[in-house]
């Protein structure tokens, strides 16, 4: 495991999923990622963590989503009012 992956493994466990505070171990990380392989460029240590939240963040459903999920909910339906409406068709077409 490199460094980033190590410190996105922590970045989860404490930032996202914990306290919300950094540990010694990732504070040296942060830094060891900035200078020796980011040379000390911000924009690209940002655009790192912003792709651990991304990654790592509840996605919440689009409109998209919604609709093929309400949907499907109406095709069960539709489905459930035949089977029933034929039951009571064989029911009243037996006596």
């Amino acid at each position: 495991m490199d460094i980033k992956e190590r410190y996105e493994e922590l970045y989860v466990e404490h930032i996202i999923n914990g306290d919300g505070r950094s540990t010694p171990e990732m504070s040296e990380l942060f830094n060891r990622i900035l200078n020796d392989e980011f040379n000390d460029d911000h924009n690209k240590m940002d655009d790192l963590i912003q792709s651990i939240v991304d990654r790592n963040a509840v996605r919440e459903p689009t409109e998209i989503d919604k609709l093929r999920q309400e949907n499907e909910e109406l095709k069960q339906r539709q489905e459930m009012a035949e089977e029933a409406i034929l039951s009571l068709s064989d029911m009243l077409l037996s006596r």
